[in-house]
């Protein structure tokens, strides 16, 4: 069973253009490893600063891999420095 994903993130207005970066950077390595089979970027249309990530994963062992990655770890090691506070994130099975 698959799992996914919703990050709700709130980017410093002072760093959008380096966030926006990174999550591309992120979301492209992403999409190319085994098990991946959804990662989506969604930015508020009225509050610009905020994103929404949707990513979907073919097992728990793919999101394993996923989180041991260097691009992952990367994000998580500098996302503290662009973001007003830390990812709000859901964890869920599809239930069909």
């Amino acid at each position: 069973m698959s799992i996914s994903l919703l990050h709700a993130m709130h980017c410093k207005r002072d760093a959008e253009s380096a966030f926006d970066t990174e999550l591309k950077r992120l979301i492209t390595a992403s999409m190319k490893e085994d098990g991946c089979l959804a990662y989506q970027l969604y930015q508020d249309k009225n509050k610009p600063e905020r994103y929404v990530i949707e990513e979907e994963w073919a097992s728990e062992e793919a999101l394993s891999r996923h989180m041991a990655t260097p691009h992952y770890k990367y994000f998580v090691h500098i996302s503290p420095a662009l973001l007003v506070k830390p990812a709000r994130v859901k964890v869920l099975n599809r239930l069909f």
